[in-house]
């Protein structure tokens, strides 16, 4: 068949066949996916998130990828083959999910100081991937991190955004280690266990805040939003952490307070590491660190002061990466988005640093991500 003869609605049809009705024509039913937590059952011509995506002309494998495996059934009352698909249609991008759905982690899964992660511990951490312009290759490079804070954004640190002689391409989750994909383990008994290939999607927008200040090292209102060409589909290995309001925290310094840091920064002074790695720290005071740490510059207000104890901290390579609080217990536990990772001495570990105070900017990431999804 020649495409050309297709009318538009037809033509969109064709694309998105194999992707949506393969399955039924052979066994009916009994093959429609059952939606996520997060997802709605309507018709595709109604579901505003992935219908923006359908062009009669010019659809990518990525574009067309977004639409596998959602159908989840069929309207026969409808005439038009294109209006008689239901699908699993995710919530707006500007939607910050519910503990039900964020900061959820693998069974049994604990934080030890300074190992390595297991596979999809952390199914929030994204790798930020940067291209050199001026490079014929066009290879991308891991220079910093973010968090998935819902199937549209990604939250970084503002000095993520422009990394001199570097052009911020794209963002990578699911990873565990850079070097491989898939990223597999193999258990004492001997039994190899893989993940799943890793997702990578383009930036779309980079929303760098508009106070965002660097100071002789120091960075004030370091915080982005990166806004993702395409939703995510949530699965184990990638879901978003929480955001959680700060009338409802008790303790909004972290002082003492046991959190935890993940990354791909450099190891012991190396200059990054494949494999992502974790640890304990504690929040810190912030009036004690300002007075024993002064060339840190705290601003108790943004900013939280932690780590440095045993020799545990953020380095090199792991800005953008998320400071993790947990609340609740048993199956009501979730993690939530407490800091982001923004500076620190230049001797990793020994010292405390210092992070965006994630609490602090809920409102400035909720109103900026509504502007860019009404667009």
């Amino acid at each position: 068949m020649n495409n050309m003869f297709l009318g538009p609605k037809n033509y969109i049809w064709f694309l998105l066949q194999p992707f949506l009705l393969a399955h039924f024509a052979k066994s009916g039913a009994t093959a429609f996916a059952h939606c996520r937590p997060d997802e709605k059952c309507v018709g595709l011509d109604t579901c505003y998130p992935l219908m923006k995506f359908l062009r009669p002309r010019g659809m990518s494998t990525a574009e067309r990828e977004i639409f596998k495996n959602r159908q989840c059934g069929i309207d026969n009352r409808r005439l038009e083959l294109l209006h008689k698909v239901l699908i699993c249609c995710p919530k707006s991008g500007d939607v910050l999910p519910n503990n039900q759905i964020c900061g959820q982690t693998p069974p049994a899964f604990h934080i030890t100081a300074g190992e390595e992660a297991p596979l999809n511990g952390f199914p929030w951490m994204a790798v930020l991937l940067y291209v050199n312009p001026h490079s014929s290759t066009q290879d991308t490079v891991p220079r910093c991190a973010g968090s998935l804070i819902t199937n549209r954004y990604v939250l970084t640190a503002a000095q993520c955004v422009n990394i001199n002689g570097l052009e911020l391409r794209s963002v990578r989750l699911g990873e565990h280690d850079t070097s491989s994909n898939p990223d597999c383990i193999t258990l004492i008994s001997g039994t190899k266990i893989c993940a799943p290939p890793h997702l990578e999607i383009n930036v779309e927008l980079a929303i760098k805040h508009e106070h965002y200040v660097a100071i002789e090292g120091k960075h004030y209102n370091d915080i982005a939003l990166l806004r993702l060409k395409f939703p995510v589909r949530y699965t184990r290995q990638i879901l978003p952490i929480c955001i959680f309001p700060s009338d409802n925290l008790s303790n909004p310094s972290f002082d003492n307070y046991n959190l935890q840091i993940a990354g791909w920064g450099s190891p012991h002074m190396q200059s990054s590491s494949n494999i992502l790695l974790y640890a304990n720290i504690q929040g810190r005071n912030p009036d004690e660190c300002s007075r024993s740490y002064s060339f840190l510059g705290i601003n108790k207000e943004t900013q939280i002061c932690a780590g440095g104890q045993n020799r545990k901290d953020t380095c090199k390579g792991d800005s953008g990466s998320p400071l993790m609080a947990t609340m609740g217990w048993g199956v009501d536990e979730f993690v939530y988005l407490a800091g982001i990772t923004s500076y620190g001495f230049h001797q990793c570990g020994d010292w405390p640093a210092a992070y965006t105070k994630t609490l602090y900017y809920v409102n400035w990431i909720q109103r900026s991500m509504s502007r860019y999804e009404e667009n």
